[in-house]
């Protein structure tokens, strides 16, 4: 079972108001439905999860307690053998077809919707049940999509979505146009707002888990690169440090950098940090971090200066 699927079945536990389950099923219809030509009209809506079938019924027979149906399966060969469950409405198309203006270009009822957001959140439900999608929150790609093939539904479901700030977009794949959320807080927020309350917690501890395992890991690659840095640091430091003890008169170095140069080689994987309170405590030093510094340049200058000199005597 996919995810989208666990959001969708938690979505349908939700108890929405009952006064917006005309616009649900609205939406439901103009995003999941056919119409069948002839004598009568009929109204075929499809869906992969019977859950979503069970739910449009006992919506549709609230409102038209008159209308019959029958319910249909087929096995997609080409969708990995999926089985596509049809509701057929037989009777009572023609009423619904009007009443809901399925076959107009946007919802009747526009105005009244936009200017109420529980209607607004009933709509985008009943689109998200049919037409959408979302990541799973364990992958990096944060995304959730709503599918239609129609510009001014794409148009309008962005604008409920923006009614909440939610930076939705729309992109064109192939014949279908899709308005889509990327930010995972504004995924969340659209989710709950929509009845996705159980498994947005679970949505919200897997992002979490990943933060924190993100903040782990950056952490532990910032102290291999600290590490790595002060092993670098510390080789060019001992190098300095053994030509002078091969080459220069030790005896005219200031006693300060020679302790330096001996806490040095002792210790040459040590920090500066550490370095400093192997002196404190060792040689009753207080010395700091840009005095360290300094010792351990003046090391490598006088080093530097001293053969250079050299060269220019041979």
């Amino acid at each position: 079972m996919s995810f989208s699927t666990d959001v969708k079945e938690d979505i349908l536990k939700f108890n929405s108001d009952n006064s917006s389950h005309l616009v649900e099923l609205e939406a439901l219809l103009r995003f999941g439905s056919e119409i069948i030509i002839g004598h009568p009209l009929r109204i075929s809506f499809s869906s992969a999860n019977m859950q979503i079938i069970r739910h449009t019924i006992a919506m549709l027979k609230s409102f038209y307690m008159e209308a019959d149906y029958e319910i249909i399966s087929r096995t997609m060969q080409k969708l990995n053998h999926t089985t596509i469950y049809s509701c057929i409405i037989t009777s009572q198309a023609e009423t619904i077809l009007e009443d809901l203006s399925i076959l107009e270009a946007v919802p009747a009822k526009k105005s009244e919707i936009l200017s109420e957001p529980s209607l607004m959140l009933a709509y985008l439900r009943g689109a998200f049940l049919v037409k959408g999608s979302v990541n799973h929150p364990k992958t990096a790609d944060y995304h959730l999509e709503i599918v239609t093939d129609k510009e001014t539904e794409a148009l309008f479901l962005q604008r409920c979505m923006n009614y909440y700030s939610l930076n939705a977009r729309i992109s064109k794949r192939r014949s279908n146009l899709i308005v889509y959320l990327k930010e995972k807080d504004a995924i969340v927020d659209f989710l709950r707002r929509i009845g996705a309350n159980v498994i947005m917690n679970e949505f919200e501890n897997i992002i979490i888990k990943r933060s924190i395992a993100a903040n782990i890991n950056r952490l532990m690659n910032i102290d291999v690169a600290n590490q790595q840095k002060t092993n670098k640091s510390a080789k060019e430091q001992i190098k300095y440090i053994k030509y002078l003890e091969f080459n220069y008169p030790l005896e005219k170095l200031d006693p300060k950098l020679l302790m330096v140069m001996k806490v040095r080689k002792e210790n040459p994987e040590a920090s500066l940090t550490e370095m400093i309170e192997i002196i404190n405590n060792n040689y009753e030093e207080n010395i700091t971090k840009s005095g360290l510094n300094h010792r351990l340049r003046k090391l490598k200058e006088i080093a530097l200066d001293y053969e250079n000199r050299r060269k220019e005597q041979r």
